[in-house]
């Protein structure tokens, strides 16, 4: 039996918040955890980076390595 076009759209909307739910509540907690994640946020801090206002054009330090073959 299918369910009315209103109850499809309230499945919908549950569907995507338990989603966003978890997503939000347990994936992004645990990737936080990773060494890969605990490594940038010491790297940022040793170079004292806001990480909230920061433009990769204005940071020497994460420009990549660039060979000078012109020298």
């Amino acid at each position: 039996m299918p369910f009315p076009k209103q109850a499809r759209g309230w499945i919908a909307l549950a569907i995507i918040s338990l989603g966003v739910t978890v997503v939000w509540g347990f994936v992004l907690p645990q990737l936080a955890d990773t060494e890969m994640v605990r490594q940038r946020q010491a790297f940022l801090k040793q170079h004292r980076i806001n990480p909230a206002a920061m433009f990769y054009t204005e940071l020497e330090c994460l420009e990549p390595e660039q060979d000078n073959e012109s020298e």
